[in-house]
């Protein structure tokens, strides 16, 4: 992870981002700041998301030169984003990206960090993602080696007992693709409560004055493989 610091930082700024709506209600934000591309997926907001959002069967892709599956109707909207924010991926003044996204966003967010480590290998190590309150993306038994590497720097976060981050669920063969960073405690929330903007940013409050009490990151103690 870059900096356990900017969590609030990030999704305040995905939460509160100016969003452009293109088709099949994809919602998409950029921000350039001395050379560093932000792209930001907003969260459901209007039926037709939750259309895509529970249209899950898995869908072969292939838009970054690997096959393989993930969930069809996210997969819909990056590739209705994608186009329109391939310019500014490409464009060889961007030095470093940030990719952030919140529930719906999250796993779109999965979808184009996956991308953009394929078509500007020069950003690998300066390419992070961050996605709140994921939704699982990735079909299969376990996640391949070859495509692991590409979430490296892939972050999701849970705020605990946040249904959105179980499902689709496991026993329909879904999963992260990367470690997920957990915050608050089970049992706080609900589990719809638990995915609330107010409520991640409370946690996400708690979680940087705890990390800035302790003087080190948590995220070894806090941060698990969970499926």
């Amino acid at each position: 992870m870059e900096d356990e610091y900017l969590l609030r930082y990030y999704y305040e700024k995905c939460l509160y981002a100016k969003y452009y709506q293109v088709e099949n209600a994809g919602s998409y934000a950029t921000e350039r700041q001395c050379g560093t591309l932000y792209l930001m997926f907003e969260k459901s907001n209007g039926l037709e998301d939750w259309v895509n959002n529970f249209d899950f069967p898995a869908k072969l892709h292939c838009d970054s030169g690997a096959l393989w599956y993930c969930h069809r109707g996210f997969l819909r909207v990056w590739e209705s984003i994608r186009p329109h924010i391939e310019h500014e991926v490409r464009d060889p003044a961007v030095k470093k990206i940030v990719l952030i996204g919140y529930s719906h966003g999250a796993a779109i967010a999965t979808l184009a960090h996956e991308w953009v480590w394929a078509v500007r290998p020069d950003l690998r190590e300066v390419l992070y993602g961050y996605g709140f309150g994921c939704p699982r993306v990735y079909w299969g038994f376990w996640l391949r080696q070859d495509l692991r590497r590409r979430w490296v720097h892939f972050t999701p976060v849970r705020n605990l007992s946040d249904i959105v981050t179980h499902v689709p669920p496991v026993l329909f063969g879904f999963r992260h693709v990367h470690r997920v960073l957990n915050i608050g405690r089970r049992g706080l929330y609900s589990p719809i409560d638990a995915h609330r903007p107010e409520s991640y940013i409370a946690q996400l409050t708690a979680y940087e004055e705890k990390l800035q009490a302790s003087g080190h990151s948590a995220l070894s103690a806090h941060g698990l493989w969970l499926l």
